[in-house]
């Protein structure tokens, strides 16, 4: 019976009519499943997550600023050296995603297809028996500035020698390192 009611009312629709009826119900369905699947996609940190980031980040910059601090008081002139290092970005990790892709076809009266995407990162079994996500890699924090109080910073040969050391050691250009004297 309600077959018979949308074969009725399709009888009666233009098809110029209908086509772009259609075409503009499948652009509304794209724009929303973008629109409400960017906001499922978005990244979820716990606050374990922001800790052990945060906790990471420090260490980093201690180890950091300790072997820094360690070569560069074996440069001549230098003498006692104080370090300071900022960053611009925090350690990133990458996860490995298992995709799930699938099509549905139908060949009825109209031809229709869906084809849907699943992604979900893969857990493993971590420390204490709870389940952490496989990293795939992790990139360091990225050096923003460095400042270096030295007894030697009056010198120029010294802070040349020491701003080479600083740039090749970080990868950073000169122009983010501040080198000084001390008091």
């Amino acid at each position: 019976m309600m077959t018979g009611k949308l074969a009725a009312l399709f009888k009666k629709v233009d098809k110029t009519k209908l086509i772009v009826l259609l075409g503009i119900v499948g652009i509304l369905l794209i724009f929303l499943s973008s629109v409400l699947g960017g906001e499922r996609a978005g990244k979820k940190t716990s606050a374990g997550d922001t800790a052990e980031t945060g906790q990471s980040q420090q260490g980093y910059l201690d180890k950091t600023q300790t072997e820094l601090q360690d070569i560069l008081s074996h440069i001549d002139g230098v003498g006692e050296v104080e370090i300071m290092i900022t960053l611009e970005r925090s350690e990133e990790k990458n996860y490995v995603y298992e995709e799930k892709k699938s099509t549905d076809s139908s060949d009825g009266s109209r031809v229709s297809s869906r084809e849907s995407l699943e992604k979900s990162c893969i857990l493993i079994d971590g420390e204490n028996g709870q389940k952490d996500a496989l990293v795939q890699s992790t990139s360091e924090p990225l050096v923003k500035g460095v400042l270096i109080v030295c007894a030697g910073g009056g010198d120029s040969e010294v802070v040349s020698q020491v701003l080479d050391a600083v740039t090749t050691l970080l990868d950073i250009p000169s122009n983010r390192v501040c080198i000084t004297q001390k008091k």
